[in-house]
This record gives structure tokens, C-alpha cells and sequence, in this order.
């Protein structure tokens, strides 16, 4: 029975990422589980006895923290489990509430008399009914004392140092939302596996995708403010919840710590009612863009959450399109008119060597009448019949500084999907050389999510937006160096896989090792070399920007 739900999935992941990239994620679980390459590096990344010792000895000053559990019909062994990594905590000022949906499994209602008595940590609250994992989880956060509520679902693991963790960011910053990284662990609880290393909160990547997940801190008050948990979102409930505190709030901190083992159990909701939970996941998606007066659909798409603005049909766009020669800028003006569908189209010809572009862009910027913008490098083709329409819809944002497509070569390998930046050569492509099928890391390449920076090659932006580049930069680093600035103002870089052209490698793309040493000197004087980039995990590696440990 399990080695056919495994070839099915085998087969379901062959279909959306192609032969190529399926090869490379069985041999990375192969790996994993067969020769351990991940628990050797969780042991590494993890706290170490003395790091654990000292924790104890120095108690944060965060006060209560209630770690909220919906019980229903748990398997004992996994619930000890659970039970056993939270009386392993280093932080000492916890609660636990379990809250019992009315267990029939006697054996369910035994642990939790047992610990219980022991542990008087622990809170056992019996309800007269099951109320889904939404209603119950509700009826634990009632029942809860602390200023802090930590989410818990009944069969996961905390580290030993989650909550001194979340105590320690509380005490420093005092946040009303808080999330780490996780893993994955067997049902059988015997390996850990498929860590998932997070940026920090990043918008649109919530929208897309509840990226968020595990493990999940927030303040009792703005928990309640934003309503609780829904019912009608079952099996999306969390993804729903934390679209909604992100409406209360915008201080929200990530820890860069693997705190949480997420039991995969293949009869839980997420696996078995697939279909549904990315139907709730669309309806949280777009109630939560309503709330925030921004019009849109939202529709599952090849297992992703896709949404469609409105937006204004005469929304005027002005391309400009830069390249070394007329001939080849009009060859490109006329093929994005021929191409896309926007009607409310205008057009301007730049021309000048690679290394002189941005003073004549900058100068076509501000002298443009248009309601948005499109830096277009002149060799870009082939695109899609949305392309313009496609990066509209997060264009017209106030609180976008630009948006990209995805640009690949001729063979369908990515050559452009945003920078991530303080890399080991400044900026990298995100995915280079990876065909775009694929998806990669999360299937991030098929969803909408943000980025750091944007090539010149290809970015929209709403005019009223505009920042002008550093005329000081030569080639692509001026692109780096927008991201930076742009981010002082808190607005975002938007990548969207639905626009799509073709576009060769080049130094605008920032493609491959080598970058302009004066452009290069210039931003690490400006911005220094130790550069925490929000949208890209600091625990990959820093010389390709490929998701690669």
C-alpha cells in the first residue's frame, strides 16, 4: 500500500517537474534517507549540549508561552512523542493546552491522563465534541494563559531549544508573529529529512503559498483580533490564519533555526484531500486581497494558487526598449506589440553600448508620461501573450518597487528569475541554467513570489514608483543596487512565472561569475559585503543561487 501512494506521487512529480529534475529530487531523497546526509547536517545545525546547558541557565524574559495542541484520536506513540520533545524544553515558563475533541481512542485519553499528572505543564482540556482541528485549536487558545501562543499540531516535534528560541526573539524585539524553519520526519519517527529553510517574510510568497507553516508564534491578542482559526478552511486553516494576522501586523520575525519536525502522515488531510485544502488556499488567497481592496480571483493551477487581478484597461504602458542598435530595438518593440494583448501600448528606442544605457534610461524614465514602465533589453523574445498583462496585476501596487517574468534561452533554461543578493559574486540569477518545467526548490519557479532585485533586462514598474539608477554603475550591478535602495523604502520586487520571453545569457543578467570590477567595487563600497538578503535563505550556499546547501 505505501510503495504504491509512493509511485503514485513518483509519477504525479514526473508530470509537473520532468524526467530531469525528478531524477535529481529521488537522488537527494535516496540520500537523505538511505545515507544520511541531512541528519548529519541537522546535527551540525542544531544546538549543541553546551549551547542547550546555557539556555537553561539563562531564562529569556518573555513570560508565559502557550503551546496550544488539537487531540483527536492520536496515536500514542506519536503524542508521547510530542509530549517527550516539549518536557525537553530548555525555556521554562511554558503551558501546554491539549485540548481533547472527544477522543473515542482510550488509549489517546490515557497518555494524556498519564503525562498530565506528571507534568504539570501540561493542561488537559476535555471537549464534548470534535470540533476539527480548526474548532478544537480554537477552544485550546481559550483555554490558554500566556501572552504568546505557539501553534502545535498533535503528532510533530519540537527541537529543544524552540521555545528558549522564540522566548529570546520575544524578549529583544517584541514581535506579534514569529516562524522558524522546519523539517520533515518519518512516520515512524526513525529519520529526519527535506528541511525547509524559509526567507523572511516576504508578501507574496504568502499569498502563492503558505511557506510560513511550522513553527508559529503569535501574540494571543493579535490572534484574536484577526478572528482565530476558520472551520470552513480545514486542511488550509493555518495558511488562512496567518494571511489574516499579516493584516494586524507587519512585525513579524523569522528564526533562521529548524525548530520543528512536521510527522509526515500519509493519511492526514494535506495528502488526502489535496484538491480541497488548494481550493481553501485559493478562497483564504483571495478574501485576504479583498480585505486589503485589491480585487482579484484566485484559482488553483497545476497544484498552485494563481491569483487575477483587475485591472485598468486603459492603463497606459510605455516600453523602453534598450539595445546597441535601432534595427534590433525596433525588432523588439515590434514583436512585444505583435505578441501581447495590451492595447494601451507606446514604445521608446534606446540605443547605446551596454555600459552606457542606464543615464538614457533613467532620462526616458523621467520624461515618460506613461502610468507604467517596461525596461526591456532589446534581445528579449518570444513573449507570451500575458507578458504585459501578467506583471500589471502587481505592478499597479503602491507597494511594489518592480516586477519581473521569467526570461530562458532557446532550450528553456532559465537565464533570469530575480537576484538573490550578498552571494559569493555579489548577485546571482536565481535557478540559472535550470529548465523552468522543473519548478526546483518548493516549486518556487511556478509560483509568484518576491525577490531582492531584478535585472534592467526585465522589470515593470509603476511610473509613480520610478527610483532612478545609480548613473555611477556600468552593466547589472545597477540592478542590485535599485533592490537595496528599494528596500529602505519597503517596497517589494515581484517575480511571476506567467510572464514568460527568451533572452541569451549576458552581463545585464548577471549571468555566470563575472561581474564589471568597477561596478563591483562601487556597490560593496555602498552596501559592504555581509549583505542579509530577505527573500533567499542565508543556509544555502553562496556561489550559485540554486536552493543548494
Amino acid at each position: 500500500m505505501m510503495i504504491g501512494k509512493s509511485l503514485d506521487r513518483i509519477r504525479e512529480y514526473l508530470e509537473g517537474h520532468g524526467a530531469s529534475y525528478t531524477l535529481k529530487r529521488l537522488g537527494q531523497k535516496a540520500a537523505q534517507q538511505m545515507l544520511g546526509t541531512y541528519e548529519r547536517r541537522r546535527k551540525r545545525e542544531a544546538a549543541s549540549a553546551e549551547e542547550l546547558h546555557a539556555q537553561r541557565q539563562h531564562q529569556p524574559d518573555a513570560g508565559l508561552i502557550s503551546v496550544v495542541i488539537p487531540v483527536y484520536n492520536t496515536d500514542p506513540g506519536m503524542l508521547n512523542a510530542l509530549l517527550d520533545s516539549l518536557e525537553a524544553q530548555t525555556y521554562e515558563q511554558f503551558e501546554a493546552v491539549l485540548f481533547d475533541g472527544a477522543s473515542t481512542r482510550a488509549e489517546t485519553a490515557d497518555v494524556l491522563e498519564a503525562r498530565c499528572k506528571k507534568e504539570p505543564r501540561f493542561r488537559p482540556v476535555r471537549g464534548e465534541e470534535n470540533k476539527g482541528i480548526s474548532g478544537n485549536t480554537n477552544e485550546a487558545v481559550r483555554f490558554a494563559e500566556g501572552e504568546y501562543i505557539a501553534l502545535c499540531d498533535h503528532d510533530d516535534l519540537l527541537s529543544p531549544d524552540a521555545l528558549w528560541r522564540v522566548a529570546d526573539c520575544i524578549a529583544r524585539k517584541q514581535p506579534d508573529m514569529i516562524y522558524s524553519d522546519e523539517d520533515r520526519i518519518t512516520e515512524g519517527g526513525r529519520k529526519h529529512m527535506d528541511p525547509h529553510y524559509k526567507p523572511d517574510y516576504c508578501p507574496d510568497n504568502l499569498v502563492s503559498d503558505n511557506y510560513i507553516c511550522h513553527l508559529t508564534v503569535i501574540r494571543k491578542a493579535v490572534l484574536e483580533a484577526a478572528g482565530g482559526l476558520r472551520s470552513g478552511f480545514d486542511g488550509s486553516q493555518d495558511h488562512d490564519l496567518f494571511l489574516r494576522v499579516t493584516e494586524q501586523t507587519d512585525r513579524i520575525e523569522h528564526l533562521p533555526y529548524v525548530l520543528y519536525s512536521w510527522r509526515e502522515v500519509f493519511s492526514s488531510k494535506s495528502h488526502t484531500e489535496l484538491y480541497t485544502c488548494l481550493e481553501n488556499g485559493c478562497r483564504a488567497a483571495a478574501e485576504h486581497e479583498t480585505r486589503l481592496g485589491r480585487k482579484a480571483e484566485a484559482v488553483p493551477v497545476n497544484k498552485e494558487i494563481r491569483l487575477w487581478y483587475d485591472i485598468p484597461e486603459d492603463a497606459s504602458v510605455e516600453a523602453l526598449v534598450h539595445g546597441e542598435s535601432e534595427e534590433e530595438c525596433r525588432e523588439c518593440l515590434g514583436e512585444l506589440a505583435f505578441r501581447t494583448d495590451w492595447p494601451n501600448l507606446t514604445g521608446s528606442i534606446l540605443v547605446a553600448e551596454e555600459d552606457g544605457r542606464i543615464p538614457l534610461i533613467n532620462e526616458a524614465a523621467r520624461t515618460s508620461k506613461a502610468d507604467y514602465l517596461l525596461l526591456l533589453d532589446a534581445r528579449v523574445t518570444e513573449m507570451n501573450r500575458y507578458f504585459i498583462r501578467e506583471m500589471l496585476m502587481y505592478a499597479q501596487r503602491d507597494d511594489v518597487a518592480g516586477v519581473t517574468g521569467v526570461l530562458t534561452d532557446q532550450k528553456k533554461r532559465i537565464t533570469h528569475g530575480g537576484f538573490a543578493l550578498g552571494m559569493a559574486h555579489t548577485a546571482q540569477c536565481v535557478n540559472e541554467g535550470m529548465y523552468v518545467t522543473a519548478g526546483g526548490w518548493h516549486d518556487m519557479m511556478n509560483k509568484v513570489h518576491n525577490v531582492s532585485a531584478v535585472s534592467l533586462c526585465c522589470l515593470m514598474v509603476k511610473r509613480a514608483n520610478w527610483l532612478d539608477l545609480d548613473e555611477g554603475y556600468q552593466g547589472g550591478l545597477a540592478a542590485a543596487d535599485l533592490g537595496m535602495r528599494q528596500r529602505r523604502t519597503g517596497k517589494w520586487f515581484v517575480f511571476t512565472p506567467h510572464a514568460q520571453a527568451q533572452r541569451t545569457p549576458c552581463a545585464l543578467l548577471l549571468s555566470g561569475e563575472e561581474r564589471n570590477a568597477r561596478d563591483n567595487a562601487r556597490f560593496e563600497t555602498a552596501w559592504g559585503t555581509d549583505i542579509h538578503d530577505p527573500c533567499y535563505s542565508s543556509r544555502f550556499g553562496k556561489k550559485k543561487a540554486n536552493y543548494q546547501f
